[in-house]
């Protein structure tokens, strides 16, 4: 999902003329389904939280209008930041930015397996040169993971012979020194 993402974001700032016109020419075809999902999800959602009937009507009053009290004639007008529909542009675009980048994701992926299976192909109808290459090739490798296989078992004859032999002068050591024990107990009864 990381690696998902960060490819969106090297997708919005490639600015390859390539990719752009397939996004202007995506975008335009989206754009009908972005502002009705925005304007039927994304707004009432947006008007829930900030209590607001619609999206645009989000802002930020910096001098409020004053009217005249008698007639209500707007005698200074308000000064506000809109930006409910700065929020909304901003909406749109992320929408139809992220399927653009599904899709050119989706035609990659076809692009991809398409290029993969003309390489196989190719591979199937190489010459035969390069398949008897290759037979030597494994053969070379099978005969070589024979011999280290016959110097593994080699070797490990070899260490269980040392170990025998070791086992067997630890085994005389061990009955020399009984031996003596016993001689010496002998000895020393006798006395």
């Amino acid at each position: 999902m990381k690696k998902f993402w960060e490819d969106f974001k090297k997708f919005i700032k490639r600015g390859n003329v390539v990719d752009m016109a397939v996004g202007v020419a995506v975008a335009s075809a989206f754009t009908a389904i972005v502002t009705a999902f925005t304007k039927g999800f994304i707004n009432p959602l947006l008007a829930l939280i900030s209590n607001n009937s619609t999206q645009a009507d989000l802002k930020w009053i910096i001098r409020p209008e004053i009217k005249d009290p008698v007639t209500e004639e707007i005698i200074q007008s308000e000064v506000a930041l809109l930006w409910g529909g700065f929020v909304q542009a901003i909406i749109n675009f992320v929408i139809v930015a992220l399927t653009l980048f599904i899709v050119m994701r989706i035609v990659s992926a076809f692009s991809n397996r398409a290029k993969k299976l003309s390489t196989d192909v190719k591979n199937l109808l190489s010459d035969e040169d390069e398949k008897a290459a290759a037979a030597a090739e494994a053969a070379r490798l099978a005969e070589e993971e024979a011999k280290a296989a016959e110097e593994a078992a080699r070797l490990e004859a070899e260490n269980a012979e040392k170990a025998k032999i070791a086992a067997e002068e630890e085994r005389k050591v061990r009955e020399e020194a009984l031996l003596t024990e016993i001689r010496d107990l002998l000895k020393t009864m006798n006395k």
